[in-house]
């Protein structure tokens, strides 16, 4: 299980073991620090394949999934009238069998937000096991409530002496946008300013903007203040936003745009004028094909290629907005492009992990549905013989010294408001996996296919897509086929796949290509290998 002080996360389901992935979004603690989490004896693995656990949203239901088909009658979608479900501290709700294997139970009103529940589930009730194994206890932490304000800078309304500002309100869990409204407020001269709201229906991302915002004779502050004491939240600050005086026309801002398709941002005091061409005018570093689109006051640069790292933008003198009046200097901004290829890293160097209760592996993801997760075992007896043709991070002649003893594939989507566009930190708790044992060494393998990919170059890429999509289906086998729940030493498919350095149809031209198959190679998959130790001692000779 998950410890109170490990990193916040999200519940999972995997099939054919009992695991846990955990995702890092906001700081998280446990109200009630007394109460330490349960660990959960590996033997009801072979009664249960999972269990929501882990820190999960308040609005969260609680399942439990089988490993075999209940021994009891029920109806599919029917309230259970036993009562197979109990949580301390307690909690009202029903439970109802969405299949002939999976129980949900669902809270009458959401959990408390920041709070440890422990489970207790009735398994003897729904299925024959030996008397120690009749209770299945658990734990599950909700998540702790903060929040984050983001702005995306000032627009022109179109006229001279007004502007607007857009920006976001990031929730750590789903909050209705009622309360979330009571925590911003925007002010100019001593004047509150309205606050138009969009929420989305995922309840964790909520839009304003702020119109009316007028220009003077001076360039005058906006100021963004928040508090979260209404929602019991310790969170507060304020931002200063300068709205620049009427008529002075001027770059107030270049920021990178990370979405379906990639540009530079370059935000102007005064809307351009749309006829005028822009080319030589306002350009990318080292960017020989960029395009460009004029949207009121905002410009987006546009890159023939994907763009990664760090860019300076130049915008020159000579660009004229709708009244006629020109650009007085030239702005140059530095901008950093986050790569949104799908991609998968683990973090930290080395290759012993401290085992102080639980051996835990951070990795990061980007782009994303789920990866696939297999580890190879180099037994204690065999390590002398690896080192002959390795260091303690090497592959060679794996498979005289090694066995496969997991693959799994685990998915990061099941929580629907996670934004896995952008990077995410997740933990491999790999004592879900396997029992270690000192002196072994495990190859970790953290890969992925095109069917996990979300990435999509921009919505002229329909056509790609769908192909990639086909690719997806017709160069790998079925799912439950990777999903075995033991791997053989001499099974020589599993060999000859991992052995597979580049998929069929590799085409290196497209190797770059995530609409490609031939992006989903070994090349991208994060490897390493690790011993669970507090010491480590290598001797060679």
């Amino acid at each position: 299980m998950l410890s109170p002080s490990a990193s916040p996360g999200r519940k999972i389901f995997a099939k054919g073991t009992l695991l846990l992935l955990t995702v890092i979004f906001f700081n998280n603690s446990c109200k009630n620090k007394s109460r330490a989490w349960l660990d959960v004896d590996p033997g009801f693995s072979r009664y249960v394949e999972a269990y929501t656990t882990g820190i999960v949203s308040k609005t969260s239901s609680i399942r439990v999934q089988l490993a075999a088909d209940a021994a009891s009658m029920h109806t599919v979608g029917q309230t259970v009238t036993d009562k197979l479900f109990s949580l301390t501290p307690s909690v009202k709700g029903k439970a109802t069998w969405l299949d002939a294997r999976t129980i949900e139970f669902k809270p009458e009103k959401n959990m408390e937000a920041d709070q440890l529940y422990e489970v207790n589930f009735k398994l003897g009730k729904v299925t024959t096991v030996p008397e120690k194994f009749k209770e299945l206890r658990f734990n599950l932490q909700t998540v702790k409530p903060s929040f984050k304000v983001l702005n995306t800078g000032l627009r022109s309304d179109g006229s001279k002496d007004k502007m607007f500002l857009n920006g976001e309100v990031n929730t750590a869990d789903i909050e209705e946008g009622k309360q979330i409204e009571k925590v911003l407020s925007a002010s100019q001269n001593n004047k509150s300013l309205a606050i138009a709201w969009q929420h989305a229906t995922a309840g964790k991302t909520h839009s304003y903007t702020i119109n009316g915002i007028q220009r003077g004779n001076n360039a005058v502050p906006l100021t963004l203040t928040w508090n979260g004491k209404a929602m019991d939240i310790n969170v507060s600050g304020n931002d200063g936003v300068s709205v620049p005086a009427a008529g002075d026309f001027k770059v107030l801002n270049v920021m990178p745009v990370n979405e379906s398709q990639q540009y530079a941002s370059v935000q102007f005091s005064d809307p351009i004028a749309v006829g005028q061409d822009l080319t030589g005018l306002v350009s990318i570093s080292n960017e020989t094909d960029v395009s460009y689109t004029i949207n009121g006051s905002e410009v987006k640069l546009f890159s023939g290629k994907p763009l990664e790292g760090n860019y300076t933008v130049n915008v020159n003198a000579g660009i004229k907005n709708i009244w006629g009046v020109t650009l007085p200097g030239g702005f140059t901004s530095n901008v950093v492009f986050e790569n949104r290829k799908p991609s998968v890293k683990i973090l930290g160097k080395g290759n012993i992990l401290p085992n102080s209760g639980k051996l835990v592996l951070p990795f990061d993801a980007i782009n994303l549905s789920a990866v696939d997760i297999s580890i190879i075992k180099i037994y204690e007896n065999n390590v002398p013989q690896f080192l002959q043709q390795n260091n303690i991070g090497g592959e060679e002649e794996l498979r005289r010294v090694a066995k496969p003893i997991v693959q799994r594939t685990l998915k990061l989507d099941d929580d629907k408001t996670l934004d896995l566009h952008v990077k995410q930190r997740f933990s491999l708790d790999i004592d879900k996996f396997l029992k270690t044992e000192p002196g072994a060494i495990y190859r970790v393998t953290i890969g992925f296919r095109p069917a996990y990919s979300l990435y999509s170059k921009d919505a002229a890429d329909t056509a790609s897509a769908a192909a990639a999509a086909e690719e997806r289906s017709d160069n790998y086998a079925d799912e439950e086929n990777y999903n075995r729940n033991n791997a053989s030493d001499d099974d020589d498919t599993f060999w000859s796949a991992y052995n597979d350095f580049y998929p069929n149809g590799y085409n290196w031209e497209r190797k770059d290509d995530p609409l490609s198959r031939s992006y989903y190679n070994k090349d991208r998959w994060a490897i390493r290998n690790i011993l669970a130790s507090n010491i480590g001692l290598t001797a060679k000779r």
